[in-house]
């Protein structure tokens, strides 16, 4: 495990931007996205509108499986749709579309036990398809306090999302076990990068905030790029 020195740390955020997500995003979250009540607010915000570009980064060198268990569905990045993510729990996916951009979303808001929390799915690219036809490439589930206007309660159970790496509730020992390095404090970013299939580059991203030694939310992404 190292920090990447700032060539390469800015190598691979032109990467990230490449795949789509950033681009799409801040292209979103202009004027005519913000004057909407349908928008992305918390964590995927800051991570898709390019806000925790700068937090400390750390290479991992496995990566992480990308099936994600959501109680009655198991997810796959890149391959699980919006639609179906929606058949089984419910919601309205909402979408912006800006000059070939789009992206849409479900939001749950979930207040079981101890830790109301919200979970994001996110799809987005330009490959012509519906919004809710793209497979989701972006996940995140963050600690709340308020309430969200635009984020629907699922119709059936959604369980705590089974991640293959730290989450909600861990902290930074979790991580310094898995990754290597953490802060107690703040935003940090995992990223690892792999040769794919027929020339393409599989990327993995992974961002935490943690308060006080504990996590408080994360996002993941995969990205497959030609």
């Amino acid at each position: 495990m190292r920090s990447l020195d700032k060539t390469s740390h800015c190598r691979r955020v032109v990467a990230f931007l490449s795949a789509g997500i950033a681009a799409t995003v801040l292209t979103l979250l202009s004027t005519e996205l913000a004057a909407s009540d349908d928008k992305l607010s918390g964590l995927p915000s800051l991570v898709l509108g390019g806000q925790t570009a700068t937090a400390q980064t750390f290479q991992f060198e496995t990566p992480f499986n990308n099936l994600v268990n959501a109680g009655s569905l198991s997810i796959v990045l890149e391959k699980t749709t919006l639609d179906e993510v929606k058949a089984t729990f419910g919601g309205d996916i909402r979408s912006r579309s800006v000059e070939g951009l789009s992206i849409g979303w479900l939001c749950y808001e979930l207040s079981t036990g101890d830790l109301p929390r919200r979970i994001w799915f996110v799809a987005n690219g330009r490959d012509g398809a519906a919004p809710a036809e793209k497979p989701v490439t972006f996940i995140s589930t963050e600690e709340v306090a308020d309430e969200a206007d635009k984020c629907d309660t699922p119709t059936v159970a959604l369980a705590p999302l089974l991640l293959p790496v730290p989450t909600l509730k861990d902290g930074t020992d979790a991580l310094e076990k898995r990754f290597g390095a953490a802060p107690k404090q703040g935003m940090v970013r995992y990223a690892h990068q792999q040769q794919g299939e027929q020339n393409t580059m599989v990327m993995q991203s992974l961002v935490y905030r943690l308060k006080g030694g504990q996590i408080d939310g994360i996002a993941f992404t995969q990205i497959t790029s030609k």
